[in-house]
């Protein structure tokens, strides 16, 4: 679907800030989404393509939706893979198991929303072509290589996404027995006496292997992955609730041995993640608490999350806050309909 500027330029309802600091500082011309505005303007991440189009299919955006998925093809594709960065013009040789399957989930999605057979048509060449070749023993793992095939050797448990795991069985692209083997790694996981997650599972040792440093992102991904599929997460509830209550902050990264915060910045990207959380748990006040937080790390609630005087940003710490925001707004009209 083409589109002029014109339509483009009346958006159906008044852009967020957040959303108008991604399109006019982020974006470029091309419709790539840059990581940053200093040393990374020229890296695009698969990451922020998958974000972005699942903001736009929760706000309702065909039109946005649809540039982005030109630039799929246009950038991002080799092979009927999605390589996972693009620096300048050197694109990446290797996929990014988390950032394929949100695009494959949100292409599918979007595809029976809209009734657009290309969305569908894009999202299973990709997953067709993750199967064939980015599987070890009937398991996705992290990474393939685009041109040799070469792979991972490991699943980081944040990566498993049993919502795309789920869209891929409905449009046959895994059977039912291959979608359950890997929630089943999912949902066997350990959890820590204090009741954090593993970093990933070992496919050669057939074990799960804990990090020394805890990515709130990555602990809070695989909480809400687990919690999509009904498992109890109440041990790491209670230890992120411990956490905040100690501190009245979310740090980024933790000290897996002494709980103590290991770097000294909170991110507005972890409060969304929590407040994503907090949704699929049905707490829909506790979700607002985080979206409060994160808000609140705003220099300026007319832009976006950007230091007011280093200029530092980061596309993750705009393009997660604007899909939460997003989420608990239409959960909260869900529940007033």
């Amino acid at each position: 679907m083409s589109c002029t500027k014109k339509e483009v330029a009346l958006p159906k309802e008044p852009l967020s800030p957040t959303e108008q600091f991604v399109l006019q500082k982020l974006m470029t011309d091309k419709g790539l989404l840059r990581t940053d505005l200093t040393d990374q303007k020229e890296l695009f991440l698969s990451e922020s393509v998958g974000l972005w189009l699942a903001y736009l299919l929760e706000k309702d955006d065909q039109i946005r939706f649809d540039e982005q998925v030109q630039v799929i093809k246009t950038f991002f594709l080799t092979n009927n893979f999605m390589v996972w960065r693009i620096e300048g013009t050197k694109k990446a040789s290797v996929t990014a198991l988390i950032d394929d399957l949100r695009v494959i989930r949100v292409l599918l999605e979007a595809g029976e929303k809209w009734d657009n057979a290309s969305y569908i048509q894009l999202g299973k060449e990709i997953g067709e072509n993750l199967k064939r070749f980015g599987m070890v023993d009937g398991l996705f793992v992290d990474f393939v290589d685009v041109h040799s095939h070469d792979k991972a050797n490991t699943l980081t448990m944040c990566y498993i996404m049993p919502a795309a795991f789920q869209q891929m069985a409905e449009h046959d692209l895994l059977s039912q027995e291959q979608m359950e083997q890997q929630i089943t790694i999912l949902q066997n996981t350990p959890v820590s006496k204090e009741g954090f997650f593993p970093k990933y599972y070992d496919l050669f040792s057939k074990s799960y292997v804990f990090d020394e440093e805890l990515h709130m992102i990555e602990q809070l991904y695989t909480a809400y992955h687990l919690a999509s599929i009904k498992k109890d997460t109440t041990p790491f509830k209670n230890w992120l609730f411990d956490l905040l209550a100690r501190d009245d902050k979310l740090y980024g990264r933790y000290d897996a041995e002494t709980n103590k915060p290991a770097v000294k910045y909170e991110s507005p990207a972890v409060y969304a993640m929590a407040a994503r959380y907090m949704l699929e748990l049905n707490e829909q006040q506790m979700a607002q608490q985080f979206l409060d937080k994160m808000t609140a790390l705003k220099d300026d609630p007319k832009t976006g999350y950007v230091d007011y005087y280093t200029k530092s940003t980061h596309i993750f710490d705009n393009l997660l806050p604007l899909l939460a925001e997003r989420e608990v707004n239409n959960a909260h009209n869900d529940e007033l309909e």
